[in-house]
């Protein structure tokens, strides 16, 4: 199933004290634990971020990129957004307009093709949005 035009939206583009909040929605058309991402990318206006700097924040929790995998009690749910936190020394004004590109790997845990092998969905949304 495509969703690779689904994942940003008009409103995914937040400043915070810290840098930018980028809320992102899950690329698939079901509810996934969040131990399905496998893979998140952010290049802003053409400028790859390094995946080590980035956090992922749900509800009223933060992780690292390489935790996710381990978080397979927690479910990431239709309605949820997924906040990529960038941090920047000098972030962007309100009003400002970013070019903003994520790409992200999920694994279905209910496709497995093999032992230990998992149909994958790769998607990839690039927007010019402006900072709420």
């Amino acid at each position: 199933m495509a969703t690779d035009d689904t994942i940003l939206t008009e409103d995914s583009l937040r400043g915070r004290p810290d840098g930018l909040g980028i809320a992102v929605k899950i690329p698939w058309y079901r509810s996934l634990w969040l131990s399905s991402v496998s893979d998140i990318a952010v290049t802003l206006d053409g400028a790859p971020i390094p995946a080590e700097s980035l956090r992922a924040e749900l509800g009223d929790r933060s992780y690292r990129i390489e935790e996710l995998a381990e978080q397979s009690e927690t479910l990431w749910f239709l309605q949820d957004r997924l906040v990529i936190v960038v941090p920047q020394d000098e972030p962007p004004a309100a009003g400002d307009e970013v070019d903003v590109e994520v790409s992200m790997t999920v694994r279905l845990p209910y496709m497995q093709i093999a032992p230990g092998k998992y149909v994958t969905n790769h998607a990839t949304n690039r927007r010019a949005l402006a900072v709420r």
